[in-house]
C-alpha cells in the first residue's frame, strides 16, 4: 500500500471533521481565510480539510477546537451537525 492510499475509515473520518469544520466556520461567520490564519496555512488548504481530501494533525485541530470553543471530540463526532440542530429545534419551539 501506497503512503498515499488512505483506508475507508480515515477517507470516512477526514470527511466527517471537514464537514463539521465547514459548519462551525459557517456558525461563526468566517471565511476560510480567517480560518487559515488560526493555522497559518491557506484557504486552499482550509477547502482540503473541509471536503475530506486532506486531514489534520492533532496539534492543528486542537488550535480550531479553541477557536470554535469546543472540544476536540466535538469537531470529530459524526453526528454534531444533527446534534447541534436538534439542539436548537428543541429551544425553537420553546
Amino acid at each position: 500500500m501506497s503512503s498515499k492510499t488512505k483506508c475507508v475509515e480515515e477517507v470516512n473520518f477526514n470527511r466527517t471533521v471537514g464537514g463539521n469544520i465547514k459548519f462551525l466556520r459557517n456558525l461563526s461567520k468566517l471565511n476560510q481565510s480567517k480560518v487559515g490564519i488560526v493555522l497559518d496555512t491557506t484557504f486552499q488548504q482550509i477547502q482540503k480539510y473541509e471536503k475530506g481530501v486532506n486531514g489534520l494533525s492533532s496539534r492543528k485541530l486542537k488550535l480550531l477546537a479553541n477557536k470554535f470553543n469546543v472540544s476536540m471530540d466535538h469537531i470529530a463526532d459524526p453526528m454534531m451537525i444533527a446534534k447541534y440542530k436538534e439542539f436548537n429545534d428543541e429551544h425553537n419551539e420553546s
